[in-house]
């Protein structure tokens, strides 16, 4: 009990009643409750003035995501655990933090001897693959096979200009008066043909042995290299089985499972278990302590990849938390997780224009292009009921939820390939209108962003800048006009990456100015200030440019 009171901060003013919420807020929100937005800033002083050894959460990608939990103890008392996500600087503990989720003592058994295993293997690799015989071997094969084809191809030139001598010789012999010597002639230069294929048929296979030899040396090589990552591969496997094996999750019902439970169809994301709210709800569980609320905050240098930014609150995550914590809250009063569908009046969307080939429509905020896993009002589905005669109607592209503007919707499918492939050949122009949450430098009123990106598979769907994976995203920026707190400005998207104007504004990398709204990469609050404010395009059958533009309502709320 009392490494429990050790880890439990408790508030220097205790809480009263009304402030200690009745129900557990879901981890999942994007808004803290008061309490636990109360302990991280207490969390937040301690982290100012302490020096957790030489890690500099401020040095580039050295950022880490830290949680507190509210609870209550056996005799009423209310705090908070603190606790950090993953590793800081090679560490599972630091001082005043729950421990990790997995036994430490099953860990120690097996991780270490694995790892070293791990990376023995990985040296042998490295040094068979960068070995001076093994290049040796390589230049060699490519050596003999760029001779193997400079012979055959001047061979080949040889018997060609031969081929076409004898067929010269044969038509002197129709002159030829002696049948006899015509016959005989005939026959020599048949077999000077097939004495041709001979020889071009044995050089191929005279080269091909050698070419074999010398592929049987490299092959060597690259058998022992194959053989070596195939035992690294099982290796890993091994040691994540194992490592995962290592987590059995509890809950307040005195259930437990194992992680892999969780996901029956692969193994769990690495880092599973790690984050900070499986670790936290896991000792309070452990320590019969009550929890009331979670809170999870960003702490120091924004991420290269992700778009974290500092001291700012996070909901748990999606693709590693969500399948987990439920679970791990069974025998608990919380709240369900927040549903983000809106109520959107019957009417909209909005048409903006209408011919008998397409639509322009004006899509409020709030309402999806298309249905998803669990919300099905859409934009789509609301048009096919008010147009029933155009059972082939089609968006040609589409917008977040959070969005508002133009929408380019085709009634046919002849209409929708071809103003699809507008689209793709970036003759469409398209113009959004967004506000964002800093005063941009006044030196800078325009500029592009090159920013690749692809979805966090671990918290879809937010997505990444990866230079390795991500595909292209490129975006145009012009100010239109600098406010107290914020900045009004246009975007010209010119690929069309899912979040990528948001990404673009918020990454440290791009604007580092969130759109204002922005629940996934900004602050959350009120609607995403975030509008396809113009569209111009060619009509696909009449070949006149149409342009629409609607303006952005953000003052009014719409």
């Amino acid at each position: 009990m009392s490494d429990n009171k050790a880890l439990i901060t408790y508030f220097p003013t205790a809480p009263v009643a009304g402030d200690i919420p009745a129900v557990m807020p879901s981890p999942f929100s994007d808004v803290p409750h008061a309490l636990a937005e109360q302990a991280a800033l207490m969390l937040q002083q301690q982290l100012t003035a302490q020096n957790h050894g030489e890690y500099d959460f401020f040095l580039s990608d050295n950022g880490k995501m830290f949680g507190v939990l509210v609870v209550q103890d056996n005799h009423g008392s209310v705090g908070y655990l603190s606790a950090f996500s993953g590793m800081v600087g090679g560490n599972f503990l630091l001082p005043g933090f729950v421990p990790q989720v997995f036994k430490q003592a099953e860990y120690d058994g097996f991780l270490p001897q694995g790892t070293k295993q791990l990376a023995e293997l990985t040296e042998q690799l490295t040094m068979l693959e960068s070995g001076e015989q093994r290049a040796e071997c390589t230049q060699n094969l490519v050596d003999l096979k760029l001779r193997r084809d400079m012979a055959l191809a001047e061979l080949k030139q040889h018997h060609k200009k031969a081929k076409a001598a004898r067929k010269q010789q044969r038509l002197g012999l129709q002159n030829l008066l002696d049948a006899d010597e015509q016959q005989t002639q005939m026959r020599a230069l048949a077999l000077a043909s097939q004495h041709h294929k001979r020889e071009a048929a044995n050089a191929k296979i005279q080269w091909d042995e050698k070419v074999h030899i010398c592929q049987q040396a490299l092959d060597v090589f690259e058998n022992e290299i194959t053989h070596i990552k195939d035992t690294r591969s099982q290796l890993s496997r091994t040691l994540h089985d194992q490592v995962f094996a290592s987590y059995v999750l509890h809950n307040f019902l005195n259930e437990e499972k194992p992680i892999t439970h969780f996901f029956p169809d692969a193994l769990p994301p690495a880092g599973t278990g790690d984050c900070a709210g499986p670790k936290l709800i896991q000792y309070a569980y452990q320590h019969q302590l009550k929890p009331l609320a979670l809170a999870e905050f960003w702490w120091g240098a924004p991420s290269s990849a992700g778009v974290r930014h500092h001291q700012q609150f996070y909901p748990a995550c999606r693709g590693k938390c969500r399948p987990i914590l439920p679970f791990m809250l069974r025998g608990l009063d919380v709240e369900p997780e927040p549903f983000y569908g809106q109520q959107i009046d019957a009417s909209e969307p909005q048409i903006v224009y209408e011919d008998d080939d397409l639509l322009v429509i004006n899509k409020p905020a709030g309402l999806m292009s298309v249905p998803g896993k669990e919300i099905k009002d859409c934009v789509f589905n609301r048009l096919l009921v008010r147009f029933p005669d155009c059972p082939e109607l089609r968006l040609v592209h589409r917008l977040d939820m959070s969005t508002s503007g133009l929408l380019l919707v085709a009634k046919n499918l002849e209409v929708h390939k071809l103003l699809q492939k507008q689209f793709i050949q970036r003759s469409v122009e398209k113009r959004y209108e967004a506000m964002l949450s800093k005063v941009l430098p006044i030196e800078h009123d325009e500029g592009d962003i090159d920013l690749p990106l692809r979805v966090d598979f671990d918290d879809r769907p937010r997505q990444l800048v990866c230079y390795e994976y991500g595909k292209k995203a490129q975006t145009h920026w012009q100010v239109i006009r600098r406010d107290e707190k914020t900045t009004h400005v246009y975007f010209y998207p010119l690929t069309g990456r899912t979040h990528q104007l948001r990404v673009h504004a918020s990454h440290r990398d791009g604007l580092d100015a969130a759109i204002v709204g922005d629940d996934l990469y900004g602050l959350a609050g009120g609607r995403l200030m975030l509008h396809a404010e113009r569209l111009c395009f060619k009509h696909p059958m009449s070949r006149e440019r149409l342009e629409f533009e609607v303006p952005a309502c953000f003052e009014e709320g719409i």
